[in-house]
């Protein structure tokens, strides 16, 4: 049985949300690992299914697909990113105010602890400083109080890719994307976890330790994006041992369990600068268009560029 992860790579939930249907009631998906590996079947009968992590920034299309996975029985919770950045760095994201509506039904369906907050990253520029995310977070925490209970962070981390993303954006917007000193970071997220404890919202931080404490309202927890204890708990097998699922880092300071994430990468239209699964905005674009031409139900979730592409970019991160 393995936790399937849906997906670090692209959003499924929001775009290809009547593949992943078709792929739910086939019983089986085609996987291929992204540096170099030869495509897998991949189980999704929900014997094979130990549980599902979703991960998207709009679950408004994915919300009836959610209601027919609940019905089977395998446990799931969904990583929800509500930022809330100016349109320059998210273009193509829902308002968030729009996202707060839907992360709310979400949680009143399903139940809150099936909902993670994730203000992820938090984007420091010329645009979005420290003092803009005091006032968006706290807005937000306010309107998801009671609705989760769980919000993980992060700032933003500088791949090669990111910061190709950056120079284009500096040039055509005159915006700077800023890389703030650790101290600063501490400082900043000591704020926002007095702001979320005060709605009763624990604050996580992913793959980011030298941000743990217990300064503020209340501790900076560990985050576990893929949390197999978690998971098992939702589907009443809480005493099932932990070690069953083995950890599974995906990068420096990551507690992810192991799971098997079904995405590709250059397929997310989002256009989101400061993205990490994105050469470019514009070739994920191309490659979303391209994918929802045919038929949805039939389209292998591996557009046919992408090897080629991720070479070209060095696939480096």
């Amino acid at each position: 049985m393995e936790i399937i992860s849906v997906s670090r790579r692209t959003d499924i939930p929001a775009f290809y949300a009547e593949w992943f249907r078709g792929r739910f009631r086939a019983g089986c998906v085609r996987w291929r690992n992204p540096y170099g590996g030869k495509p897998q079947e991949v189980s999704l009968r929900p014997e094979d299914v130990r549980g599902y992590v979703f991960w998207s920034r709009n679950y408004g299309p994915f919300l009836s697909v959610l209601d027919e996975i609940s019905r089977t029985g395998v446990p799931f919770y969904c990583h929800y990113t509500l930022t809330g950045l100016p349109g320059a760095l998210e273009p193509r994201v829902p308002p968030w105010t729009r996202g707060v509506e839907v992360a709310r039904t979400l949680a009143d369906t399903f139940g809150p602890d099936r909902l993670v907050w994730r203000y992820d990253p938090i984007v420091l520029s010329s645009a979005t400083q420290a003092d803009f995310h005091r006032r968006r977070f706290g807005e937000m925490a306010r309107h998801l109080a009671g609705a989760t209970r769980r919000c993980i962070m992060s700032f933003t981390v500088f791949y090669r890719k990111v910061l190709r993303n950056a120079e284009d954006l500096r040039a055509e917007k005159g915006i700077r994307l800023l890389d703030p000193n650790v101290d600063e970071r501490r400082a900043l997220a000591a704020e926002l976890s007095e702001m979320a404890h005060a709605e009763g919202i624990a604050l996580e931080a992913c793959c980011s330790d030298d941000l743990l404490s217990t300064a503020g309202g209340g501790k900076i927890g560990k985050a576990r994006c893929v949390d197999a204890a978690r998971l098992l708990a939702l589907g009443g097998r809480a005493e099932e041992v932990r070690e069953s699922v083995p950890s599974r880092p995906t990068r420096e300071e990551c507690g992810c369990s192991a799971s098997r994430d079904i995405g590709a990468y250059d397929t997310c239209p989002h256009g989101c600068v400061y993205c990490y699964a994105n050469s470019s905005p514009a070739l994920a674009l191309t490659h979303f268009r391209t994918l929802r031409a045919g038929n949805p139900q039939r389209v292998e979730l591996v557009p046919r560029e992408e090897q080629g592409a991720q070479r070209a970019a060095g696939h480096s991160s």
